[in-house]
């Protein structure tokens, strides 16, 4: 990092190493920088931010794209029922059930969180 809390050309370039391996030492390896160097960088605030804001991105990217084909996935899944295959079709049918349960679950906690929020505003508010 040079003296005025930027990233150095080379912290810039390891970074994206670091964010497709699988771990930091395999992401040295592939930038070709020392595990002792890059150890030291994280040290540094505006390294360790940096690191953190991009490793954000690219979980966001990858959430945007598991959204975008859900509905893709499900009709699929919803295919599979139609099966040949009974095996495939009980697995079909048991993962619809469970994905059907688990979304059932998350409206029921929703409520319950917002029917606890309003009952708190109302409590500050008396």
């Amino acid at each position: 990092m040079d003296g005025n809390g930027a990233l150095t050309d080379k912290q810039r370039r390891v970074i994206p190493f670091l964010l497709a391996a699988p771990s930091i030492e395999e992401g040295c390896k592939r930038a070709k920088v020392s595990k002792a160097t890059v150890y030291a960088w994280l040290k540094e605030d505006a390294f360790r931010e940096k690191l953190r804001r991009q490793r954000e991105e690219v979980v966001r990217g990858a959430l945007e794209t598991l959204k975008a084909n859900t509905a893709k996935a499900t009709e699929t899944l919803v295919k599979l029922l139609d099966s040949d295959k009974e095996g495939i079709q009980a697995r079909a049918a048991e993962d619809v059930i469970e994905f059907a349960q688990r979304v059932i679950e998350h409206e029921e906690l929703e409520k319950r969180v917002a029917a606890l929020e309003e009952l708190m505003r109302e409590r500050r508010n008396s």
